[in-house]
């Protein structure tokens, strides 16, 4: 198989998810690579897929829904879809619910085999007003990533 994992990042979290999944892809004996979109041009001969967007706003980037909208959407080759977000494992529901929302709204546009929302990493705490307005806690580690259930969907891919 040979898998393309387009991903667009702001601050490198995103980024690092998408190359250890292309890394473990290969160590199973596929062909795997991990880009950013913005350097992807054509998407004839890759047989699978994955896109990897943060969220912002309880929505993955603008650039990445045209993206899928626009390149991927045609591409022949099956999809998945993973998200970032930092609030996602431990805030409030109301915005677990508005991820699940996006996330379900950009499976069902792309036609996924799969979607996963994964914990994310910030660069400093909340502000006291957004942890409260996001709920979580006070001292969340600033990288809640859990690479137990990144490879796990890896390997099920």
């Amino acid at each position: 198989m040979n898998y393309l994992v387009a991903y667009i990042s702001k601050t490198g979290t995103t980024e690092e998810i998408a190359k250890r999944i292309a890394k473990l892809l290969e160590e199973r004996g596929d062909t795997a690579q991990a880009m950013p979109i913005s350097t992807i041009g054509e998407l004839s001969g890759y047989d699978r897929i994955i896109l990897g967007s943060p969220v912002n706003g309880m929505k993955v980037l603008p650039e990445f829904d045209a993206f899928c909208k626009e390149k991927a959407l045609a591409s022949r080759a099956s999809k998945d879809l993973f998200m970032v977000s930092y609030i996602f494992e431990k805030g409030r529901p109301m915005w677990k619910k508005a991820l699940q929302k996006e996330k379900t709204r950009l499976s069902e546009l792309l036609g996924a085999r799969s979607a996963e929302i994964f914990g994310g990493r910030i660069d400093k705490e909340f502000p006291g007003f957004a942890r409260f307005i996001f709920g979580t806690p006070k001292n969340l580690p600033l990288d809640i990533r859990n690479w137990e259930a990144v490879e796990a969907w890896a390997k099920n891919l």
